[in-house]
């Protein structure tokens, strides 16, 4: 377990692509049980950012099947397995970070710089995800890491419009 987290952050610092993942469903499966309880670890810690939610499932697992699709449609579909364990693996890392910042933040809220702080931690920790999306999908597809990073940025763009019309309160925070 180790070893794939070494590998999830190597892939964070953009330092090895999904590649250096083992082809495993179970490795995916587990990936998977690992970002579920980060996200309810979250709704239990922050409950006023709230935990698991249809809605935001929902808009997850459409960007995941975008970025599936793309990988399909380029001929990738072997490396699918590896791609989405590293993706979810990221997603997961990258939501327990922020909520040690959001837990913080709450705990010092009456501090005056530390609100503003923690929100563009949590803006940068999101807009860098985007970027390791976008190199996991340009390794994936041996495009250039432009591409993918155009392709990420369009899928965030999407799935940010859809959290703000399903949840307009939580976009406007």
């Amino acid at each position: 377990m180790l070893a794939l987290l070494k590998t999830i952050l190597d892939i964070m610092r953009l330092r090895k692509g999904p590649d250096a993942i083992p082809h495993s469903v179970l490795l995916l499966v587990v990936v998977v049980a690992f970002w579920l309880f980060v996200d309810v670890l979250g709704g239990i810690i922050v409950p006023q950012f709230g935990g698991l939610s249809a809605s935001g499932l929902a808009i997850t697992l459409l960007g995941l099947v975008i970025f599936a699709m793309m990988a399909t449609l380029d001929a990738k579909k072997a490396r699918m397995v590896q791609m989405l364990t590293a993706m979810i693996g990221c997603s997961a890392v990258f939501g327990f970070v922020l909520i040690l910042v959001l837990a913080v933040a709450l705990r010092f809220q009456e501090i005056q710089p530390v609100p503003l702080l923690a929100l563009l931690l949590v803006w940068s920790v999101m807009l860098f995800s985007v970027v390791v999306d976008g190199h996991i999908l340009s390794r994936t597809l041996e495009r250039p890491r432009v591409h993918g990073l155009i392709a990420a940025f369009l899928v965030f763009a999407l799935q940010y419009y859809l959290s703000a019309t399903f949840n307009p309160a939580t976009a406007a925070a």
